[in-house]
């Protein structure tokens, strides 16, 4: 009979505490991202009475300051010195900026109130990224909190559809009836998800876990399609070509020029169409909406707007649904119950500045566009920096259209990982 092997109990304990502490690593990183991507509500209800009102969510509130007090816990026994490296002079400035557009506010206590909850937004962005071990480890995480949320919107359209696709009965835009947002609050967030997914699956394939890869793209690329969202729909491909230009230039002022000049051409082509008889005809020739799906006639407001308060605007995340403009500026029609500019360099003016969103612009895509190509190039790292890289692409781009990446949320904390991991990339030496 052999004899039984033995191991020392060192060994036995630290195997035990290695498995308990990726477990709890895995847990805490993933009920992150699902109560970020559900935002603490999942399949929201869009057919009741709308209230206007600056309380905002107490759930969320709530949720997102129990998430920061937990991870904050975690990275004080985790090596916290890894965060400084993620203060930089860019981000001291843009949120000074945001700092003196509060004191300058309309309605400065509001303005307050949702700074800080940015700020822990931004918190919770960069302490996540130092939950998971490694690449892999990351991968693998945001694959199984992907399959997650696929399958129950899909479950939710087939079972719930009342709950999962948005519908005549919608109180704020009926409009939409018939687009996909599964457990997602609106359709944005929900084509928004299914790209960030077509990213991840892109990451895990390039990892060596192709079918699971696969299977993301495969679930994810159907639903973005019955989101109806022509700006997430149109970008993906665009996103994907830059990315792959922008890894194959090694000149980091040719790849930031690129990108920064498609960030101009979209702005110049769309809200230019609306004062350039030229441009204008451009539209037309490219078979494109003229007013860009109403558009038009909201960035025509918030320019106007702009020019009343041209350096520190009207006050951080202080403009849209206030008392202010839904009923002060009622004459105006529409376009005062209007959520957003529909354009996050816009809102961004209109909130804080021209000067605070040329700070924030440049905090936000064009510093981390410079951390990319400082970033060595390691090919067990390619796939991690490349994720980054698209979503950072991905939430520019989108942003000439939209304004998601200027409201506290899901988007907002991506765009802002993104940033924050490249900067990690660019300064750390991560384990593949």
């Amino acid at each position: 009979m052999a004899q039984a092997q033995t191991y020392p109990q060192r060994y036995v304990t630290e195997t035990r505490v290695g498995a308990a502490d990726m477990a709890f690593r895995s847990a805490l990183f993933a009920v992150t991202l699902l109560c970020v991507w559900t935002s603490f509500n999942p399949f929201p209800g869009a057919d009741q009475p709308v209230q206007i009102s600056d309380a905002g969510s107490s759930i969320t509130q709530l949720g997102y300051s129990a998430l920061f007090a937990t991870l904050a816990a975690w990275c004080f026994k985790h090596q916290p010195l890894r965060l400084f490296f993620l203060i930089r002079p860019a981000m001291i400035l843009a949120l000074s900026w945001c700092v003196l557009s509060i004191a300058t506010s309309w309605e400065p206590s509001l303005s307050a109130r949702r700074f800080m909850f940015a700020l822990v937004t931004i918190g919770i962005a960069g302490m996540m990224l130092l939950v998971p071990k490694n690449a892999r480890h990351f991968a693998s995480l945001m694959a199984a909190v992907a399959l997650v949320l696929l399958v129950v919107s899909y479950l939710g359209v087939a079972l719930r559809p009342s709950l999962a696709i948005h519908q005549a009965s919608d109180i704020i835009e009926p409009e939409l009836a018939g687009d996909w947002r599964g457990v997602f609050s609106h359709k944005n967030g929900a084509s928004a998800a299914m790209v960030i997914f077509v990213f991840t699956g892109l990451m895990l394939r390039s990892l060596g876990s192709r079918p699971v890869g696969i299977l993301l793209i495969a679930l994810a690329l159907p639903f973005l399609w019955f989101t109806h969202s022509r700006t997430a729909i149109a970008e993906l491909p665009l996103v994907l070509l830059i990315s792959s230009l922008g890894a194959a230039v090694r000149n980091p002022v040719v790849g930031i020029a690129l990108t920064l000049s498609i960030i101009l051409g979209l702005n110049v082509l769309a809200i230019g169409s609306i004062y350039s008889p030229s441009l204008y005809a451009v539209v037309e020739t490219l078979r494109l909406d003229p007013t860009f799906s109403g558009r038009t006639d909201i960035w025509k407001f918030v320019v106007s707007r702009i020019a009343d308060h041209p350096l520190t605007g009207f006050g951080f995340s202080t403009f849209w649904n206030t008392d202010k403009v839904v009923y002060g500026m009622s004459q105006i029609g529409w376009v005062s119950s209007a959520g957003t500019a529909h354009n996050g360099y816009l809102d961004l003016a209109l909130t804080i500045g021209i000067p605070g969103s040329v700070l924030m612009t440049f905090w936000l895509v064009v510093a981390p566009l410079l951390d990319f190509y400082r970033v060595p190039h390691v090919p067990a790292s390619e796939p991690l920096k490349m994720f980054f890289f698209r979503v950072l692409l991905f939430a520019a781009f989108e942003s000439c259209f939209e304004s998601s990446f200027v409201q506290v949320g899901a988007f907002l904390l991506f765009l802002v990982a993104a940033g924050f991991g490249l900067r990690l990339m660019s300064k750390l030496r991560l384990s593949a």
